[in-house]
């Protein structure tokens, strides 16, 4: 049985977008796997702006927030808002942004 996917919200690709660049010199100096074939957190972070915008941005939003968790990106509280704003636009549950990346939240 073919279950139906929901479709590309292609209006958000330029949200995630800005929050992607924002990040990324944030990640200049950090890596994914450091102890195995490192990548680093700049070439992840271009990949991601890859899938946002080839594939569909959902997507790339999720794997965003699962990169911030991995590198232990600190954010600003405006930043986090934001975050909050754009997964209730796609349709995430209450805490779908908050498990991921709520304690990397500086106050202040």
């Amino acid at each position: 049985m073919h279950t139906p996917h929901a479709p590309v919200r292609a209006e958000l690709t330029g949200a995630v977008l800005r929050e992607l660049r924002e990040v990324k010199p944030l990640l200049a100096d950090k890596t994914v796997s450091p102890h195995r074939h490192g990548i680093p957190g700049t070439t992840a972070a271009t990949a991601l702006e890859e899938v946002a915008t080839r594939v569909d941005p959902d997507l790339g939003y999720r794997l965003f927030l699962r990169l911030l968790r991995v590198l232990s990106v600190p954010l600003a509280e405006e930043q986090y808002a934001r975050y909050q704003a754009l997964g209730e636009e796609f349709g995430y549950g209450e805490c779908h942004v908050c498990d991921r990346v709520e304690q990397f939240v500086r106050n202040g």
